[in-house]
């Protein structure tokens, strides 16, 4: 099967120019994936879940050599990496990073160039040079382990995955399971460190659910939202309506159901969505 961007319907992919030598791309509004481009290279941040070929959609856009990285190794943000013959990640990022969630995932990952991809690791602190921009590693797991974020040097912006965003942050689909109170004090610590460097950035930019986020509100609805979870004083709606949940839970099939009886905690800008059991990675159940 040959890999397309365009079907029935339309296109897969769309993007917009959100800086200059700055893009971001969406698969169906699923995700939301940033092509930044410096004078030699440029590099995709995350590469969606797998349908059609976002290779050809960054090569529209430059046409310099194109890194791709992974902010994390959920499978909707690994997916395209087999575009590539190479990716970058964390070790822990690359656990699961190239099983797919289901059969159909399997099918787009199976038709692409390099199902067989080396994986490239990096570490906190690192930095990727573009040629006149870079890119630094920042450690920030709690929704999943391996998480980083980007710190565009350039252009000021924040690039995190999904340890925040302005839907919800889900603390349920990990490598090991981990009481909610200490994904709580995870969660705290990060938006802690990135709140320390407040001054290094001015917009965040997350893979689900809106995008940019302006920094302080969300980064002090979150710790203090951890903050009450840790203390047991959340408020926990009636249902986990919101940003990709229906009011009904069962009403539309969703994989998130597999993990338990789901519960929706809010403060302010901040919403996180939890499983009451301490759940896993279901990949391949």
């Amino acid at each position: 099967m040959i890999c397309t961007n365009v079907t029935q319907s339309g296109a897969i992919y769309g993007y917009w120019q959100i800086a200059p030598d700055t893009w971001c791309i969406t698969n169906r509004w699923k995700n939301f994936m940033y092509l930044i481009e410096g004078e030699e290279k440029a590099v995709l941040i995350d590469t969606g879940d797998g349908e059609g070929n976002i290779r050809e959609v960054t090569e529209k856009i430059t046409k310099k050599p194109v890194m791709a990285v992974n902010t994390h190794g959920h499978f909707d943000h690994t997916g395209g990496n087999p575009c590539w013959p190479e990716v970058w990640m964390t070790k822990e990022a690359a656990l699961h990073a190239k099983e797919p969630f289901d059969d159909l995932h399997r099918q787009w990952y199976n038709n692409k160039r390099y199902p067989d991809y080396q994986i490239r690791y990096f570490e906190e602190g690192e930095t990727i040079e573009l040629g006149g921009r870079s890119l630094e590693v920042i450690s920030i797991p709690a929704h999943s382990e391996g998480s980083v974020a980007f710190l565009d040097d350039r252009m000021r912006y924040l690039f995190c995955g999904d340890e925040l965003e302005g839907g919800q942050v889900i603390w349920f689909v990990r490598n090991e399971p981990a009481a909610l109170k200490e994904q709580a004090l995870m969660h705290k610590k990060n938006m802690e460190k990135l709140m320390s460097r407040l001054d290094e950035f001015d917009w965040i930019w997350p893979a689900h659910n809106g995008a940019p986020l302006f920094p302080l509100p969300y980064l002090q609805d979150f710790i203090e939202l951890d903050l009450k979870i840790m203390e047991g004083t959340q408020d926990v709606q009636k249902n986990t309506a919101g940003f990709g949940f229906p009011e009904d839970h069962h009403a539309v099939p969703n994989l998130f159901y597999s993990y338990g009886k789901l519960k929706r905690a809010s403060n302010g800008l901040a919403n996180v969505v939890y499983s009451e059991a301490e759940s896993v990675y279901l990949t391949g159940k």
